[in-house]
């Protein structure tokens, strides 16, 4: 058993373990950013698609159009628009 082990670490190709060069290197790195890159963009459109925040950006552009009409003032608009962020 001995001899093998010197063998082993005798042999070039062993000299910084399996990879050769010091490590699996930068490699390993990209696969794990594209995964975390790819649930990231799936996570934000469904985010983006969900039912609550679609409904609060229509509340909002009907507010953003009755203070484009004169049916509201500037200061009824802004309250308006806090209390439907406020209830997120």
């Amino acid at each position: 058993m001995m001899t093998e082990l010197t063998t082993y670490a005798a042999d070039p190709a062993w000299h910084n373990g399996p990879w050769n060069h010091g490590g699996p290197g930068w490699w390993i790195v990209f696969p794990i950013l594209f995964w975390v890159l790819v649930v990231s963009v799936i996570g934000y459109f469904i985010w983006n698609r969900s039912p609550g925040r679609t409904a609060r950006h229509a509340a909002e552009q009907t507010l953003a159009d009755r203070y484009a009409r004169g049916e509201i003032d500037e200061h009824e608009l802004r309250e308006r628009r806090a209390n439907l962020r406020d209830k997120r």
